[in-house]
This record gives C-alpha cells, structure tokens and sequence, in this order.
C-alpha cells in the first residue's frame, strides 16, 4: 500500500437520480489522484420540505490521501466534474488554515453543515478541526440530526464494484 503526504476529506453530491453512477465513476477516477482510505455513509438528502426523490441528492464524505497540492489537487477536481452532475469539495486539507475568496479551509460546512458533520464523522472520526480544536468525534457528537436526510446506501458501494 503506498504511502501518501496528505491527508484531506471530500465531499461528493451528486443528483439522486442516476447519480449512483457518476459517484463511482468519480471515486474511481480520484484514485488516479491518490487513494480512498475511507467513506462515510451515502446519504439521500432532501432539496424541499416534499421529500420527493426527483428533487434530492445523494452525499458522501471520503477520506482521501493524495501527494498532489492543494490548487492541483483543486484543479483535478474542476476536470473530473467537467459535463457531470456533481460537486467534489475539499472539506480540509491536512491541519491547513486557509481563508481566501478562492478557498476556505476547512471548509466552514465541516461543522456548520449537520449531514456533513455526519458523514465526515463516518470517514474520519479523529480528525481534529484546526480552529475549534476539536475532533469530527465530538463535533458530531454534539450536532442535531440532519432533518433534511436519510441514509441511502452503503459507502463501501463507491469503492467495492
């Protein structure tokens, strides 16, 4: 198993509908970049209060090894999400502290957002947030629920085919 410099979490929506597919094809493309240690649960989330699956999306946070740097990193990203419905966002990068117009890190939905605290809980519980000095552990630990999802499948789909 290679070894790489850093360390990061992703985040990865997609639209529910078909959207399975695009995040595998994803996830496989990111491993030319590094290599997937972890994934969180893939969670359906809600885009009204009708809960209609035509208008949801599903989410993961993966955890992410990779030796490239930050604006390469974020460049790949920009090309693997070229003509397809999805995001990938960099929710850390190492401890970096980053507050500029193009980047945030880490990024302020790592404890702000409650299904992203969620699912980066899942990827990486020891995590320690470089500014509130806290692990995703107890950052979770004292977040609500997120009301606006529900668990959809297994995040070992993305990676195990």
């Amino acid at each position: 198993m290679r070894v790489f410099n850093h360390q990061t979490l992703v985040h990865l929506t997609t639209d529910l509908v078909g959207g399975t597919a695009i995040a595998r094809k994803l996830v496989v493309n990111m491993e030319k970049l590094g290599q997937t240690l972890a994934t969180s649960s893939i969670y359906k989330r809600y885009l009204s209060e009708n809960r209609v699956d035509l208008n949801a999306d599903i989410e993961a946070v993966l955890r992410f090894s990779t030796d490239c740097a930050v604006d390469e990193l974020l460049w790949h990203f920009q090309q693997l999400m070229k003509d397809k419905k999805a995001s990938l966002k960099l929710l850390t990068y190492d401890n970096v502290v980053v507050l500029s117009p193009q980047l945030i890190l880490p990024h302020p939905s790592l404890h702000t957002d409650l299904l992203i605290v969620r699912c980066a809980f899942e990827a990486w519980p020891q995590f320690e947030h470089p500014i509130i000095q806290k692990t995703l552990a107890e950052i979770a630990a004292m977040a609500l629920p997120a009301s606006d999802a529900e668990f959809f499948l297994q995040g070992k789909s993305l990676v195990d085919f």
